[in-house]
């Protein structure tokens, strides 16, 4: 086993090229390895971690099993490591034990960073709560009803004003709750609104909590579920009656406490009338320099100004649109934004409100991450792969670029497994997808297959000039000392490669035609490439 400051053995610098952390430290804890990932996540110069102790990166605070994160049949613990400037990062942490060549013991640690994930998990509940809280909170009577007329939910509001506690209304109609020729006039508002989608606003008399019905303007709009089909109607209820229409102040007041930020333009030439501190919080801009500028200057993409005025312009609204927008510091965030048209004081009028959705867009950019890339080794799973490889196959058949497929396949893998371990075959698949990312170009695409066949697209390049590439990676492999239980040994692979050959071509046939190249490899003895020929 080697000390701080001696020369890594080689088969160690080969985990430089993952993209996860990667320690070896003695029993004791000592630190012998860390590659430069490690290093990077945890604020270290390259080289310095070596030799000291383990417990300098522990946030002594335990370890905690992470369910649904099995590492292909080795157990993953989330924990704390403490970086360099005194803050932590959360990472799940998986251990392996073997042995150096003297039958010395060592434990290898695969270290990937979490922390993103954690804080994406805790912003989505607070702004799961901000809803909750949200919707008990506004000063007006909202309800929720199913596809099916039946209610769902209904705020402290709605109870104070008719009267009716939820526990009376929630799983009735409106038949239920309402005389009959009330209940008629509702419920065929919500099957139009049902079958013609969009959002309708009419006056009707509604229940009152002292026993009297009351007017009142009834704005409703469908909902939709996950998969974008109509789930049911949100209502909202507007007392007409005189003595409870709110004064100017009192708009004010509830305007300035919204948690979400609020703004009114005027429409025929944009500029803002009025914005809530939440609007000038979110912009960056004082309130008095939001006052008076122009609401197009706050869009970063004029694409999505343009949608937004022809939703105006053909619906009459906007409901919950994804748009970014423009900080004081020039710096952009996402939002759900959404707009109505208004008169207030004769005035033509934008009422816009936007709710800050980035952290949550970032969350689900990062969800889809994860799902992209293969959780052993790191790099492209099959389906990102295939997506990515065939984006690349139409750009070089639109402008006539040669590409070639490179098909990997490790030698006599399942003996490893047998010989040595899962263990040990999950490292040397792992220092395989390393092998291949310190050689292949930044824009190549590498990918896996499964099991131990790995593939590569090549851009530009001719099926001669994909051998070259192929003849080094592996000779590379070859070299390369893979550590095992008792001690270490070294592997082989075969690789087959095809050209795309015309216009028609795909990459699943490109695919097909590089594993008969690589078949033919085997066939005549392995660690050896073949580039595919007509007749295979």
């Amino acid at each position: 086993m080697t000390g701080a400051g001696a020369e890594q053995p080689r088969p160690w610098r080969m985990f430089d090229a993952l993209p996860t952390g990667v320690c070896i430290a003695t029993p004791a804890g000592r630190i012998v390895y860390a590659n430069r990932h490690l290093h990077e996540l945890l604020g270290y110069p390259y080289g310095e971690l070596e030799g000291e102790d383990l417990g300098l990166l522990r946030g002594g605070d335990g370890v905690l099993p992470v369910p649904g994160l099995p590492l292909e049949g080795r157990g993953g613990r989330e924990r704390r490591y403490r970086c360099r400037d005194g803050e932590f990062v959360w990472v799940v942490e998986a251990v392996t034990v073997c042995q150096d060549d003297g039958g010395d013991p060592y434990e290898l640690r695969t270290v990937t960073d979490v922390s993103h994930h954690r804080r994406a998990e805790a912003a989505l509940r607070d702004q799961l709560m901000m809803k909750d809280v949200l919707f008990e909170t506004l000063p007006v009577p909202v309800f929720v009803k199913d596809a099916d007329g039946r209610f769902v939910d209904c705020n402290d509001a709605f109870e104070r004003y008719t009267g009716l506690p939820r526990r009376a209304v929630i799983e009735k109609t409106s038949f239920d709750v309402l005389d009959p020729p009330l209940a008629h006039v509702h419920a065929a508002m919500d099957r139009d609104l049902l079958v013609n989608w969009g959002q309708r606003s009419y006056q009707e008399s509604v229940p009152h909590a002292d026993g009297m019905p009351r007017r009142a303007r009834v704005s409703k709009a469908v909902y939709r579920d996950n998969i974008g089909e109509v789930a049911g109607i949100v209502g909202v209820i507007h007392d007409l009656s005189a003595e409870d229409q709110p004064n100017e102040a009192r708009l004010q007041t509830i305007l300035e406490q919204s948690p979400i930020g609020v703004s009114v333009s005027r429409r025929e030439d944009g500029v803002v009338i009025f914005a809530n501190t939440r609007f000038a919080e979110l912009t960056g801009f004082p309130r008095e320099r939001v006052i008076g500028s122009r609401a197009r200057d706050y869009y970063v993409d004029d694409n999505q100004r343009e949608r937004v005025i022809e939703r105006l312009r053909t619906s009459g609204s906007v409901v919950n649109m994804e748009v970014q927008f423009r900080r004081a510091d020039g710096s952009s965030f996402w939002t759900l934004f959404t707009v109505n048209q208004a008169v207030i004081q004769g005035v033509e009028v934008n009422l816009a409100w936007i709710y800050d959705y980035t952290e949550r867009r970032n969350m689900e950019e990062a969800l889809r991450d994860m799902a992209s890339k293969d959780p052993l080794t790191g790099i492209y799973n099959r389906r990102s792969f295939m997506e990515l490889g065939r984006q690349q196959l139409a750009r070089s058949q639109r402008f006539r670029e040669p590409m070639s497929v490179v098909v990997l396949d490790v030698d006599h893998f399942k003996k490893i497994n047998d010989s040595y371990g899962h263990a040990t075959g999950d490292d040397a698949l792992r220092m395989v997808a390393g092998a291949c990312a310190s050689i292949l170009r930044e824009y190549d695409i590498l990918g896996r297959l499964g099991g131990e066949e790995f593939v590569v697209v090549l851009p530009g390049a001719t099926p001669d000039e994909s051998r070259v590439v192929a003849e080094r990676l592996r000779r590379h492999i070859a070299r390369m000392p893979v550590p095992g239980p008792e001690g270490r040994f070294h592997m082989t692979a075969s690789m087959g490669i095809a050209g795309v050959e015309s216009a028609g071509d795909t990459l699943e046939k490109a695919i097909h035609r590089a594993d008969l190249a690589l078949y033919r490899a085997k066939r005549e003895g392995r660690n050896r490439v073949i580039v595919f020929e007509a007749g295979m």
